[in-house]
């Protein structure tokens, strides 16, 4: 039985292949673009905000999913771009502009919905109840911290993340082919 616990640093390596592992088949067969995938998706959260992020443990205390959060994307941004879009440049030059401008979506939305975040869950954890859990903890979290909404981007065309989303209290804020941003304002 897996229980949700707050992330701790020595979980990077396990969150990072999560996210390797859930990104697609790119990322799993491809390692600079796994790498690419984990150092834009969970590396940042994992050393800069386990106040703030929750890991899915199994048996053996290992991560098999998480949700992360950043509350404050001014934070985000300089940060991020100071610490991170240097490493992934290092990985492939072509992806340091796409890293460059990853903060750009999350501070469109920042004053009204300063926190963001990420899930996943590998597949075998899937459709048992652990996300909607894993969201409630975070959403608590930041309730309690005073945050006043939180933002999350998911791909147009996954309508599986829509749905679920949509279902734990997320609200629909822009919806393109390519981009779905939705949003909770944790002040009601």
């Amino acid at each position: 039985m897996a229980t949700i616990r707050q992330a701790r640093l020595s979980d990077l390596a396990d969150v990072e292949y999560i996210c390797r592992m859930t990104a697609g088949p790119v990322c799993q067969k491809e390692p600079i673009t796994g790498n690419r995938i984990a150092k834009m998706y969970s590396t940042y959260y994992i050393r800069e905000c386990t106040d703030t992020c929750f890991v899915l443990a199994d048996d053996n205390d290992r991560a098999v999913g998480y949700v992360l959060c950043e509350p404050d994307c001014r934070r985000y941004q300089r940060l991020y771009r100071k610490i991170d879009v240097p490493a992934i440049w290092s990985l492939k030059k072509s992806s340091g502009l796409e890293a460059w401008c990853f903060p750009v979506p999350y501070r469109v939305f920042g004053i009204k919905y300063p926190a963001h975040l990420h899930i996943d869950i590998l597949d075998e954890y899937q459709g048992q109840g652990y996300g909607t859990k894993m969201v409630e903890a975070l959403l608590s979290k930041l309730r309690e911290m005073k945050i006043p909404g939180v933002v999350l981007m998911a791909s147009g065309e996954n309508d599986g993340a829509i749905r679920f989303y949509g279902r734990i209290g997320f609200k629909m804020l822009l919806h393109t082919k390519k981009i779905a941003a939705m949003a909770i304002d944790l002040t009601k």
